[in-house]
């Protein structure tokens, strides 16, 4: 077993024991905490577009995905996540089209995600603080039944670095399918990004 197997692992045992923990406590108690003025933005924010997007055509999906990455998502930090084998070795250009090939790969995952949504809202959950100052929102839908951890950050401003559904990282699904297709392409970045990019 690899270390990056190793690390998701112990990441995915942690997320799991949050969820748990998140799960065992009063819902009142995490009630009261959604009182932060930017911590409801964002949930507002979310469900507003999870609403939005109930019965949409592709197309319109997508359209509405895209102003919902660029408004909830801190896309950059997600690419750094994610680009961490290439980071180093990869020149002004090559980091801008990646981080436009993983922008459409957020895009078609938030448009896959919500394909059959019913545009039920997420329900609070409850709200930690995290490493770094984050703050974890953690929420849960019913049609269909997910759970979802948000990692909030901003001075001004919240966005979120990275989401959890069902304790899965979309920082690390990027970073696994960045590797795979530099895997593919024989370490190839231009390929990789093109591929990233369809």
């Amino acid at each position: 077993m690899g270390m990056g197997c190793l690390s998701r692992c112990r990441f995915t045992v942690l997320v799991r024991f949050l969820i748990l923990l998140l799960l065992s406590c009063n819902g009142s108690a995490f009630a009261q905490q959604l009182t932060d003025p930017k911590v409801k933005e964002v949930f507002v924010a979310i469900n507003k577009d999870i609403t939005a997007l109930a019965g949409r055509s592709e197309a319109e999906a997508t359209e509405i995905c895209g102003r919902v990455v660029a408004n909830i998502m801190d896309i950059d930090a997600v690419v750094k996540g994610a680009s961490s084998r290439i980071s180093d070795k990869m020149t002004a250009k090559q980091r801008a089209d990646y981080g436009a090939a993983a922008l459409r790969w957020a895009i078609r995952n938030c448009v896959q995600r919500n394909k059959d949504g019913a545009g039920v809202p997420m329900e609070f959950v409850g709200l930690r603080e995290g490493e770094g100052g984050d703050r974890l929102l953690a929420t849960r839908s019913s049609q269909p039944a997910h759970f979802v951890i948000w990692r909030l950050r901003g001075a001004g401003k919240l966005r979120a670095v990275d989401l959890l559904l069902d304790g899965v990282s979309m920082t690390l699904q990027l970073r696994d399918e960045t590797n795979t297709l530099l895997e593919q392409h024989n370490n190839d970045i231009d390929q990789t990004i093109a591929a990233l990019h369809r």
